[in-house]
């Protein structure tokens, strides 16, 4: 059985202060139900190379895992600019 689930919200801000609030990892445990750990395995702020330590739960089990910044474009760049 195929499940296809979408949800959409729509937040009255600037793009440029949405973009900065959801790239924060920092923030990810207020907006993503299923984290509840970050912790910077680099030193804050974000860049080339930044390692980021998630821990979640999904489906009752613990998760953890670790991001590594390969790629990491500018808030201009969301408009082109």
């Amino acid at each position: 059985m195929a499940v296809d689930v979408s949800t959409e919200i729509v937040i009255q801000c600037p793009l440029e202060m949405i973009a900065e609030y959801s790239a924060n990892p920092d923030n990810a445990p207020e907006w993503y139900v299923n984290i509840e750990e970050v912790q910077w395995k680099s030193p804050p702020p974000m860049s080339l190379g930044s390692k980021i330590a998630f821990v979640a739960k999904f489906l009752g089990r613990r998760l953890a895992y670790t991001y590594e910044i390969v790629d990491l474009q500018p808030a201009g760049s969301l408009h082109g600019h």
